[in-house]
Protein backbone atom coordinates (compact mmCIF):
# COMPACT_ATOMS: atom_id res chain seq x y z
CA UNK A 1 0.00 0.00 0.00
CA UNK A 2 1.42 3.67 -0.96
CA UNK A 3 1.76 5.93 1.83
CA UNK A 4 0.56 9.21 2.09
CA UNK A 5 2.36 12.02 0.11
CA UNK A 6 3.69 14.68 2.40
CA UNK A 7 5.15 17.93 2.21
CA UNK A 8 7.50 20.05 3.97
CA UNK A 9 8.57 23.49 3.42
CA UNK A 10 10.92 22.39 1.12
CA UNK A 11 10.55 18.52 1.31
CA UNK A 12 8.38 16.13 -0.11
CA UNK A 13 7.90 12.40 1.48
CA UNK A 14 6.56 10.25 -1.14
CA UNK A 15 6.56 6.39 -1.97
CA UNK A 16 9.78 5.45 -3.82
CA UNK A 17 9.69 4.92 -8.06
CA UNK A 18 12.47 2.63 -9.86
CA UNK A 19 14.54 5.62 -11.03
CA UNK A 20 15.35 5.87 -7.28
CA UNK A 21 16.93 2.57 -6.93
CA UNK A 22 20.62 3.80 -7.15
CA UNK A 23 20.47 6.48 -4.73
CA UNK A 24 18.69 4.32 -2.13
CA UNK A 25 21.61 1.96 -2.65
CA UNK A 26 24.48 4.69 -2.49
CA UNK A 27 22.25 5.62 1.43
CA UNK A 28 21.75 1.50 2.28
CA UNK A 29 25.25 0.71 1.93
CA UNK A 30 26.54 3.44 3.49
CA UNK A 31 28.29 2.61 6.86
CA UNK A 32 27.75 6.06 8.54
CA UNK A 33 23.87 5.91 7.21
CA UNK A 34 23.36 1.76 8.58
CA UNK A 35 25.53 1.42 11.20
CA UNK A 36 22.90 1.35 14.29
CA UNK A 37 20.24 -0.19 11.83
CA UNK A 38 18.97 -3.76 12.58
CA UNK A 39 19.43 -6.00 9.24
CA UNK A 40 21.80 -3.58 7.25
CA UNK A 41 23.75 -5.68 5.03
CA UNK A 42 25.51 -2.99 3.35
CA UNK A 43 25.64 -5.33 0.48
CA UNK A 44 25.11 -3.92 -3.15
CA UNK A 45 22.73 -7.40 -3.87
CA UNK A 46 20.99 -6.98 -1.16
CA UNK A 47 20.33 -3.77 -0.75
CA UNK A 48 18.83 -4.10 -4.38
CA UNK A 49 16.75 -6.68 -3.41
CA UNK A 50 15.46 -4.87 -0.51
CA UNK A 51 14.48 -1.61 -2.80
CA UNK A 52 12.74 -4.12 -4.70
CA UNK A 53 10.76 -5.53 -1.73
CA UNK A 54 9.71 -2.29 -0.86
CA UNK A 55 8.14 -1.55 -4.61
CA UNK A 56 6.47 -5.34 -3.54
CA UNK A 57 5.28 -3.58 -0.59
CA UNK A 58 3.76 -0.51 -2.16
CA UNK A 59 1.71 -3.43 -4.76
CA UNK A 60 -0.08 -5.65 -1.92
CA UNK A 61 -2.34 -4.79 0.72
CA UNK A 62 -0.90 -5.13 4.29
CA UNK A 63 -2.03 -6.94 7.34
CA UNK A 64 0.12 -4.33 9.11
CA UNK A 65 0.65 -0.54 9.31
CA UNK A 66 3.84 -0.23 7.19
CA UNK A 67 5.03 3.06 5.32
CA UNK A 68 7.85 3.68 3.59
CA UNK A 69 8.70 6.78 2.07
CA UNK A 70 11.72 8.33 0.11
CA UNK A 71 12.60 11.79 1.33
CA UNK A 72 13.03 14.13 -1.60
CA UNK A 73 14.50 17.63 -2.01
CA UNK A 74 13.94 19.12 -5.15
CA UNK A 75 13.15 15.75 -7.07
CA UNK A 76 16.64 14.72 -4.92
CA UNK A 77 16.15 11.68 -2.92
CA UNK A 78 18.08 12.58 0.50
CA UNK A 79 16.98 10.15 2.80
CA UNK A 80 14.26 7.25 3.69
CA UNK A 81 11.44 7.01 5.98
CA UNK A 82 9.47 4.30 7.70
CA UNK A 83 6.75 4.05 9.68
CA UNK A 84 5.44 0.19 11.05
CA UNK A 85 4.02 -1.85 13.24
CA UNK A 86 7.01 -3.77 14.54
CA UNK A 87 7.54 -6.25 16.97
CA UNK A 88 8.01 -3.63 19.32
CA UNK A 89 5.24 -1.29 19.39
CA UNK A 90 2.26 -1.54 20.95
CA UNK A 91 -1.40 -1.53 19.24
CA UNK A 92 -1.47 2.28 19.26
CA UNK A 93 2.48 2.62 18.29
CA UNK A 94 4.16 3.27 15.09
CA UNK A 95 8.05 2.40 14.75
CA UNK A 96 9.96 5.00 12.89
CA UNK A 97 13.12 3.94 10.75
CA UNK A 98 15.57 6.78 8.97
CA UNK A 99 18.59 7.08 7.28
CA UNK A 100 19.90 10.10 5.18
CA UNK A 101 21.75 10.20 2.16
CA UNK A 102 25.47 10.73 3.30
CA UNK A 103 25.75 13.52 0.44
CA UNK A 104 22.89 15.32 2.33
CA UNK A 105 23.85 14.83 6.12
CA UNK A 106 23.81 18.13 8.44
CA UNK A 107 21.36 19.92 6.26
CA UNK A 108 18.47 19.65 8.62
CA UNK A 109 16.49 17.48 6.42
CA UNK A 110 15.53 14.55 8.92
CA UNK A 111 14.43 17.46 11.35
CA UNK A 112 12.19 18.70 9.07
CA UNK A 113 10.46 15.46 7.57
CA UNK A 114 10.46 14.29 11.75
CA UNK A 115 8.50 17.27 12.22
CA UNK A 116 6.25 17.03 9.50
CA UNK A 117 5.26 13.59 10.76
CA UNK A 118 4.90 14.51 14.64
CA UNK A 119 2.47 16.83 13.08
CA UNK A 120 0.89 14.01 11.22
CA UNK A 121 0.70 12.02 13.90
CA UNK A 122 -2.94 12.78 16.13
CA UNK A 123 -4.60 12.25 12.52
CA UNK A 124 -3.88 8.34 12.79
CA UNK A 125 -3.91 8.35 16.01
CA UNK A 126 -0.74 6.69 16.64
CA UNK A 127 1.90 7.32 19.61
CA UNK A 128 5.13 7.24 17.16
CA UNK A 129 8.05 5.31 18.92
CA UNK A 130 12.42 4.72 18.23
CA UNK A 131 14.58 1.36 18.90
CA UNK A 132 17.63 3.31 18.81
CA UNK A 133 21.23 1.55 20.41
CA UNK A 134 21.98 4.04 23.28
CA UNK A 135 25.32 4.53 21.26
CA UNK A 136 23.68 6.31 18.67
CA UNK A 137 23.84 9.80 20.01
CA UNK A 138 22.98 11.79 17.14
CA UNK A 139 19.70 10.11 16.69
CA UNK A 140 19.05 10.25 20.20
CA UNK A 141 19.70 14.15 19.88
CA UNK A 142 17.48 14.76 17.12
CA UNK A 143 14.74 12.74 18.32
CA UNK A 144 15.35 14.63 21.71
CA UNK A 145 13.86 17.65 19.42
CA UNK A 146 10.91 16.10 18.75
CA UNK A 147 10.27 14.99 22.46
CA UNK A 148 10.77 11.87 24.47
CA UNK A 149 7.81 11.17 26.85
CA UNK A 150 8.95 7.95 27.85
CA UNK A 151 12.31 5.65 27.48
CA UNK A 152 12.74 2.13 28.62
CA UNK A 153 15.25 -0.42 27.72
CA UNK A 154 14.44 -3.70 25.72
CA UNK A 155 16.76 -6.92 24.83
CA UNK A 156 17.12 -8.37 21.68
CA UNK A 157 17.06 -12.27 22.77
CA UNK A 158 19.01 -13.56 19.72
CA UNK A 159 22.35 -11.03 20.75
CA UNK A 160 21.47 -9.54 23.75
CA UNK A 161 21.97 -6.39 22.71
CA UNK A 162 19.92 -3.53 24.77
CA UNK A 163 18.39 -0.81 22.97
CA UNK A 164 16.21 2.46 24.03
CA UNK A 165 12.74 1.99 23.03
CA UNK A 166 11.54 5.94 22.67
CA UNK A 167 8.04 7.33 22.76
CA UNK A 168 8.05 10.49 21.51
CA UNK A 169 5.58 13.22 23.12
Amino acid sequence: MLPPELTTERLILKAYSPPDQNRFIEMSIDQESTQFMGNATGDFDEEKKLFKKILEIYATDQERWFWIWGIFEEKQLCGHLELKQTEHTNPNELEIVYMVHPNERRKGIMTEALSCIKQQQSTWQRRIIATVSPDNLASISLLKKWGIEKEESISDPESGETYLKLTLA
